[in-house]
């Protein structure tokens, strides 16, 4: 990950969705030894995570994602994440991950597969103090009366479908309920039904609050 010869090494390997041939024209920016820009995601490679902007999206109510991209599922989503979902399928890659699919459609009962990593979210509350949670700390299970249990996010990486790399498309990012077009999925049994998950009322601060998310690998 030195220079901008990998990124476009793994443009290579993926397939593009020809109308959005502009993202091929960008590149990945350096910015020091470790730290890389890929459109708003910062990558660093020293600690293996990524840094992404954001805002809570819902503060009650049933979701399907913990995160979308904006023009997503905003109607069931925790998060809005303002990336692009083809820079965060790159950002992954370039971490070192693999990606395995395992999910037909929605709500299939099959476990998602591939690399495993987890989702944090930060921000401030009304006192300025900083608060930081694990993704699963934002979200309630229904089905278990408890806070969703402490997990690993799968990286699944979407599809790509007569040229279309479909994230792109559908906005989805990370995923309570399993979908074949999101890029992280939920690798519990839990995430084939649409009704198990809520917003985390005790936690969630109120929509709109402005949030960092951080994906990080166990990779070294």
């Amino acid at each position: 990950m030195k220079n901008i010869i990998t990124f476009c090494f793994l443009f290579s390997l993926i397939a593009l969705p020809q109308s959005n041939s502009d993202i091929k024209e960008q590149v990945v920016k350096q910015l020091s030894d470790s730290l890389y820009q890929i459109g708003n995601i910062t990558l660093n490679s020293r600690t293996n995570e990524l840094l992404m902007p954001g805002k809570i999206n819902m503060d009650k109510g049933i979701i399907e994602l913990l995160a979308c991209a904006p023009g997503g599922k905003v109607h069931e989503s925790v998060l809005i994440i303002d990336i692009v979902p083809y820079h965060l399928q790159v950002s992954l890659l370039l971490l070192g991950l693999n990606y395995g699919g395992g999910v037909s459609f929605q709500g299939d009962p099959s476990i998602p597969k591939g690399d495993s990593v987890e989702v944090f979210v930060k921000w401030k509350d009304k006192e300025d103090n900083m608060q930081f949670y694990r993704g699963e700390d934002l979200v309630f299970n229904l089905k278990d009366s408890s806070v969703m249990k402490k997990t690993h996010w799968v990286f699944t990486g979407s599809k790509v479908i007569d040229g279309l790399f479909v994230a792109d498309a559908e906005k989805s990012l990370i995923t309570t309920f399993h979908d074949p077009f999101t890029i992280l999925d939920n690798p519990s049994p839990d995430g084939a039904y649409d009704d198990f998950f809520i917003v985390n009322e005790k936690i969630v601060p109120p929509k709109g609050t402005k949030v960092e998310v951080i994906i990080k690998t166990g990779k070294k």
